[in-house]
């Protein structure tokens, strides 16, 4: 018989611009497991929905680029039912949004999950920058992000993990370069060390009230 397992998850969260896809996908392909992240999602939902304009090239329904619309808020539901499939049957796995919801912890809680949260940080300038750099391409959910950024609406404390977590690790990418795998892999050695100990109850927490992408 298959034993079930517990998994590990590792939840990558962070400021937009901060580095966390590439911080994720970093992690996910230095240990071999699957990695969801909700903006690939976002433009798959927004893709079964786009059309083909006069010039060939795919334009998405006007929902698609609006920073925490209906696409955006679907995307997450995605995420999650996606997240509560992996856990249940035992599978680790990489996760990667802004921030890490009480509904997205709930759920991988709820199927004994061992939850790392990666916090990815990086200095103001190089978040504004690197914004900046998308924005110019013309996106306009870029752009939303990035007036949001120079308005001070996404401070660092919006994207920091959940009390309820196993175990936390900030990484800082300000200096760009190759993603610190080698310290989350560690965090991801001893959370398996520590046993099959059940994981404590998730509580209510707060709203939360971060820009989505």
């Amino acid at each position: 018989m298959l034993v079930r397992g517990r998994p590990v998850v590792v939840a990558v969260c962070g400021c937009p611009g901060a580095g966390k896809t590439t911080v994720a996908a970093a992690t996910a392909g230095h240990l071999g497991i699957p990695f969801l992240t909700r903006d690939e999602i976002k433009t798959g939902l927004g893709l079964s929905t786009a059309s083909v304009a006069g010039d060939g090239q795919v334009r998405f329904d006007r929902d698609f680029h609006v920073a925490g619309g209906p696409v955006s808020l679907r995307a997450e539901a995605v995420m999650v039912d996606a997240a509560r499939l992996f856990a249940a049957a035992g599978v680790s796995f990489v996760v990667e949004s802004s921030v890490l919801s009480q509904e997205t912890l709930g759920v991988l809680r709820a199927c004994r999950a061992r939850v790392l949260a990666v916090h990815v940080v990086a200095a103001e300038e190089a978040v504004g920058r690197r914004l900046g750099a998308r924005a110019a391409e013309g996106r306009a959910v870029d752009q939303q992000l990035l007036a949001l950024f120079r308005r001070g609406e996404m401070k660092r404390s919006i994207f920091e993990p959940p009390e309820g977590v196993d175990a936390v690790v900030e990484i800082d990418t300000s200096a760009g370069g190759a993603p610190a795998v080698e310290t989350i892999t560690a965090a991801v050695v001893a959370l398996l060390d520590q046993g099959t100990a059940e994981p404590a109850p998730v509580g209510a927490g707060n709203q939360d009230d971060s820009p989505r992408t």
